[in-house]
């Protein structure tokens, strides 16, 4: 940039009717002048290249070509690997869906136990409770069974006792 600043400041590419505006003013440069003096500087600084053999472009041409056949090649593996992906993703969902379903059938079995067991054991409990109150009754009738008995027992040994006595005498 700053040689370009240089050229618009140097007094040989000043149009001459600018320069003659006013000693205070900053001179403006002549556009076609500025633009021949970068085009010679350009002309200057740019060393001409040779021209390359014919040979060197075949040998690049066919490096071109190698590279895009080895790009293609890759680019088909590449495709085919993720084939395979696809292949084996699909899979995997497909077992993770089975996997999933196999599972919700087996909670839904596991839920239909459990409910049988409870269902099972309520049973139990009320048989349990039944054969409890069953037992309860059966003690008390044979409490009163034996309270029976006994009134029995002493009602005949009263009444039988004057008899007894006189079979022992």
């Amino acid at each position: 940039m700053s040689e370009l600043q240089r050229l618009l400041s140097d007094p040989r590419f000043r149009s001459a009717d600018k320069v003659k505006r006013g000693a205070g003013a900053a001179p403006e440069p002549d556009l076609g002048n500025v633009l021949r003096a970068v085009a010679s500087l350009q002309a200057r600084t740019e060393s001409p290249t040779p021209p390359a053999a014919p040979r060197d472009w075949d040998a690049l041409i066919n490096r071109v070509q190698t590279a895009a056949r080895q790009a293609r090649v890759i680019e088909a593996q590449a495709r085919e690997r993720e084939a395979r992906i696809e292949q084996v993703l699909d899979q995997v969902r497909e077992e993770i869906h089975a996997s999933n379903e196999r599972a919700r059938m087996a909670e839904m079995q596991a839920r239909e136990v459990q409910l049988r067991a409870e269902a099972q054991v309520a049973a139990a409990e009320e048989r349990a409770k039944a054969a409890e109150a069953r037992a309860r009754t059966a003690e008390d009738r044979a409490r009163q069974a034996e309270e029976w008995l006994d009134r029995v027992q002493q009602a005949i040994l009263s009444e039988f006792s004057d008899l007894t006595e006189q079979a022992a005498a």
